[in-house]
Protein backbone atom coordinates (compact mmCIF):
# COMPACT_ATOMS: atom_id res chain seq x y z
CA UNK A 1 0.00 0.00 0.00
CA UNK A 2 1.23 3.13 -1.10
CA UNK A 3 1.77 6.21 1.11
CA UNK A 4 2.70 9.96 1.22
CA UNK A 5 5.93 8.21 2.97
CA UNK A 6 6.82 6.37 0.14
CA UNK A 7 6.87 8.54 -2.43
CA UNK A 8 10.43 10.57 -1.89
CA UNK A 9 13.48 8.14 -2.21
CA UNK A 10 17.44 8.45 -1.97
CA UNK A 11 18.73 9.00 -5.07
CA UNK A 12 21.83 10.27 -6.53
CA UNK A 13 22.99 13.83 -6.42
CA UNK A 14 23.96 13.32 -10.16
CA UNK A 15 20.91 11.80 -11.04
CA UNK A 16 18.43 13.06 -13.34
CA UNK A 17 15.09 12.30 -13.57
CA UNK A 18 12.99 12.63 -16.74
CA UNK A 19 9.99 14.79 -17.04
CA UNK A 20 6.38 13.18 -17.03
CA UNK A 21 4.81 15.91 -18.81
CA UNK A 22 5.06 18.82 -21.00
CA UNK A 23 5.08 21.81 -19.74
CA UNK A 24 5.46 23.78 -22.53
CA UNK A 25 1.50 23.17 -23.60
CA UNK A 26 -0.09 23.47 -20.19
CA UNK A 27 -2.13 26.34 -19.93
CA UNK A 28 -3.61 27.57 -15.86
CA UNK A 29 -7.21 26.61 -15.44
CA UNK A 30 -7.38 26.05 -11.24
CA UNK A 31 -5.45 28.98 -9.72
CA UNK A 32 -5.03 29.34 -5.59
CA UNK A 33 -7.91 27.62 -4.83
CA UNK A 34 -8.81 26.75 -1.21
CA UNK A 35 -8.80 22.69 -0.43
CA UNK A 36 -9.97 21.51 3.12
CA UNK A 37 -6.39 19.36 3.72
CA UNK A 38 -3.39 19.50 3.79
CA UNK A 39 -1.42 18.40 0.36
CA UNK A 40 -0.02 15.29 2.68
CA UNK A 41 -3.15 14.80 3.70
CA UNK A 42 -4.30 14.84 -0.08
CA UNK A 43 -2.51 12.32 -1.38
CA UNK A 44 -3.31 9.90 1.71
CA UNK A 45 -7.12 10.57 1.45
CA UNK A 46 -7.60 10.74 -2.10
CA UNK A 47 -4.93 9.36 -4.39
CA UNK A 48 -3.14 6.13 -1.73
CA UNK A 49 -3.94 2.65 -3.29
CA UNK A 50 -6.37 2.10 -0.26
CA UNK A 51 -8.74 5.15 -1.15
CA UNK A 52 -12.14 4.45 -3.03
CA UNK A 53 -12.20 8.14 -4.39
CA UNK A 54 -11.19 6.99 -7.51
CA UNK A 55 -13.49 4.55 -8.15
CA UNK A 56 -15.99 7.06 -6.54
CA UNK A 57 -15.08 9.91 -9.11
CA UNK A 58 -15.21 7.84 -12.02
CA UNK A 59 -18.60 6.54 -10.89
CA UNK A 60 -19.83 9.84 -10.84
CA UNK A 61 -18.52 10.33 -14.51
CA UNK A 62 -20.72 7.18 -15.62
CA UNK A 63 -17.00 5.69 -16.87
CA UNK A 64 -16.75 1.93 -17.16
CA UNK A 65 -14.81 -0.99 -16.74
CA UNK A 66 -12.14 0.86 -14.02
CA UNK A 67 -8.97 -0.83 -13.48
CA UNK A 68 -6.15 0.74 -11.04
CA UNK A 69 -2.72 -0.38 -10.97
CA UNK A 70 -1.38 0.39 -7.37
CA UNK A 71 1.54 2.91 -7.12
CA UNK A 72 5.30 1.77 -7.44
CA UNK A 73 8.55 3.78 -8.29
CA UNK A 74 10.33 3.71 -11.56
CA UNK A 75 13.98 4.42 -12.05
CA UNK A 76 13.11 7.55 -15.34
CA UNK A 77 10.58 9.64 -12.71
CA UNK A 78 10.82 10.43 -9.64
CA UNK A 79 8.09 10.18 -7.02
CA UNK A 80 5.79 7.19 -7.75
CA UNK A 81 3.41 6.40 -10.49
CA UNK A 82 0.33 4.17 -11.64
CA UNK A 83 -1.88 3.33 -14.57
CA UNK A 84 -5.23 3.80 -14.50
CA UNK A 85 -7.66 2.44 -17.70
CA UNK A 86 -11.48 2.62 -18.43
CA UNK A 87 -14.40 3.47 -20.43
CA UNK A 88 -15.43 7.26 -21.04
CA UNK A 89 -18.53 8.52 -22.51
CA UNK A 90 -18.07 10.56 -25.31
CA UNK A 91 -20.27 13.47 -26.05
CA UNK A 92 -18.49 14.91 -29.57
CA UNK A 93 -20.85 14.08 -32.44
CA UNK A 94 -17.69 13.11 -34.15
CA UNK A 95 -16.90 10.69 -31.28
CA UNK A 96 -18.24 6.79 -31.10
CA UNK A 97 -20.62 6.67 -27.91
CA UNK A 98 -17.79 5.34 -25.84
CA UNK A 99 -13.98 5.44 -25.38
CA UNK A 100 -11.09 3.03 -24.24
CA UNK A 101 -8.81 5.47 -21.97
CA UNK A 102 -5.73 5.18 -20.10
CA UNK A 103 -3.63 7.37 -17.56
CA UNK A 104 -0.69 7.31 -16.31
CA UNK A 105 -0.70 9.31 -13.13
CA UNK A 106 2.56 10.49 -11.40
CA UNK A 107 2.85 11.65 -7.68
CA UNK A 108 6.18 13.34 -6.13
CA UNK A 109 6.31 15.62 -2.30
CA UNK A 110 9.21 18.34 -1.59
CA UNK A 111 11.14 17.11 1.16
CA UNK A 112 8.69 18.13 3.85
CA UNK A 113 5.80 16.87 2.63
CA UNK A 114 4.59 20.60 2.34
CA UNK A 115 3.52 20.66 -1.26
CA UNK A 116 2.74 17.48 -4.06
CA UNK A 117 2.87 17.47 -7.30
CA UNK A 118 0.54 15.05 -9.08
CA UNK A 119 0.64 14.90 -12.87
CA UNK A 120 -1.19 13.03 -15.43
CA UNK A 121 -0.76 11.83 -18.79
CA UNK A 122 -3.82 10.64 -20.68
CA UNK A 123 -4.65 8.74 -24.47
CA UNK A 124 -8.38 8.40 -25.61
CA UNK A 125 -7.71 5.18 -27.86
CA UNK A 126 -11.29 4.97 -30.12
CA UNK A 127 -11.69 9.02 -30.90
CA UNK A 128 -11.16 10.12 -34.36
CA UNK A 129 -7.27 11.33 -34.26
CA UNK A 130 -6.92 9.59 -30.44
CA UNK A 131 -3.53 8.52 -31.21
CA UNK A 132 -2.06 12.00 -32.20
CA UNK A 133 -2.14 13.36 -29.15
CA UNK A 134 -2.77 13.00 -25.61
CA UNK A 135 -3.66 15.30 -22.65
CA UNK A 136 -1.34 16.06 -19.72
CA UNK A 137 -2.26 17.87 -16.39
CA UNK A 138 -0.59 19.25 -13.38
CA UNK A 139 -1.84 19.65 -9.99
CA UNK A 140 0.63 21.63 -7.77
CA UNK A 141 -1.08 21.29 -3.60
CA UNK A 142 0.87 23.64 -1.10
CA UNK A 143 -0.09 23.05 2.43
CA UNK A 144 -1.17 26.52 4.06
CA UNK A 145 -2.30 25.34 7.75
CA UNK A 146 -3.27 22.28 9.43
CA UNK A 147 -6.12 22.10 7.76
CA UNK A 148 -6.00 23.09 4.50
CA UNK A 149 -3.83 23.96 1.40
CA UNK A 150 -3.92 25.59 -2.07
CA UNK A 151 -4.50 23.70 -5.54
CA UNK A 152 -3.02 24.89 -8.86
CA UNK A 153 -3.98 23.26 -11.78
CA UNK A 154 -3.12 23.75 -15.20
CA UNK A 155 -3.74 21.52 -18.65
CA UNK A 156 -2.89 20.90 -22.34
CA UNK A 157 -3.13 18.80 -25.30
CA UNK A 158 0.41 17.33 -26.19
CA UNK A 159 0.60 16.25 -29.90
CA UNK A 160 2.80 13.48 -31.21
CA UNK A 161 1.61 14.25 -34.44
CA UNK A 162 0.78 16.99 -36.17
CA UNK A 163 -2.96 16.74 -37.83
CA UNK A 164 -5.55 19.68 -39.41
CA UNK A 165 -7.80 19.69 -36.25
CA UNK A 166 -5.19 20.39 -34.26
CA UNK A 167 -6.16 23.75 -32.34
CA UNK A 168 -9.88 22.45 -32.13
CA UNK A 169 -8.43 19.20 -30.52
CA UNK A 170 -6.50 21.83 -27.84
CA UNK A 171 -9.74 23.90 -27.12
CA UNK A 172 -11.75 21.14 -26.91
CA UNK A 173 -9.57 19.23 -24.13
CA UNK A 174 -9.38 22.06 -22.18
CA UNK A 175 -13.00 23.11 -22.02
CA UNK A 176 -13.50 19.26 -21.44
CA UNK A 177 -10.64 19.20 -18.33
CA UNK A 178 -11.99 22.23 -16.51
CA UNK A 179 -15.45 20.56 -16.46
CA UNK A 180 -14.05 17.09 -15.21
CA UNK A 181 -12.13 19.06 -12.55
CA UNK A 182 -15.16 20.83 -11.37
CA UNK A 183 -16.64 17.75 -10.78
CA UNK A 184 -13.43 16.33 -9.17
CA UNK A 185 -13.14 18.97 -6.94
CA UNK A 186 -16.66 18.48 -5.46
CA UNK A 187 -16.50 14.99 -5.15
CA UNK A 188 -13.31 15.49 -3.50
CA UNK A 189 -14.69 17.58 -1.12
CA UNK A 190 -17.58 15.14 -0.48
CA UNK A 191 -15.77 12.25 -0.09
CA UNK A 192 -13.14 14.02 2.58
CA UNK A 193 -15.99 15.04 4.57
CA UNK A 194 -17.72 11.54 4.59
CA UNK A 195 -14.59 10.23 5.84
CA UNK A 196 -14.41 12.66 8.42
CA UNK A 197 -17.94 11.79 9.25
CA UNK A 198 -17.23 7.88 9.29
CA UNK A 199 -14.12 8.63 11.71
CA UNK A 200 -16.12 11.05 14.29
CA UNK A 201 -18.20 8.03 14.37
CA UNK A 202 -15.38 5.56 14.52
CA UNK A 203 -14.12 7.59 17.19
CA UNK A 204 -17.22 7.56 19.46
CA UNK A 205 -17.75 3.87 18.61
CA UNK A 206 -14.77 3.28 20.01
CA UNK A 207 -15.14 5.61 23.48
CA UNK A 208 -18.66 3.95 23.96
CA UNK A 209 -17.36 0.03 23.35
CA UNK A 210 -13.74 1.33 26.58
CA UNK A 211 -16.96 2.98 28.23
CA UNK A 212 -18.76 -0.60 28.67
CA UNK A 213 -15.84 -2.58 29.29
CA UNK A 214 -15.30 -0.77 32.22
CA UNK A 215 -18.65 -1.13 34.13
Amino acid sequence: MASAQDDTRPRDIDKTFQPFIKEDVLVPIITKEVFPCTAEQFFNKLLNDDSMFTHRYRAERKDTDIKLEQWHVADEYSGLLREISFRSICNNPMCPPDTAMTEWQHSVFNPNKSVLVFETVQQAHDVPFGSYFEVHSKWVLETTSESSCTVDIKVGAHFKKWCWMQSKIKTGAVSEYKKDIELMLKVARDYLESSKQVGIMDANNEEMQKKNNSE
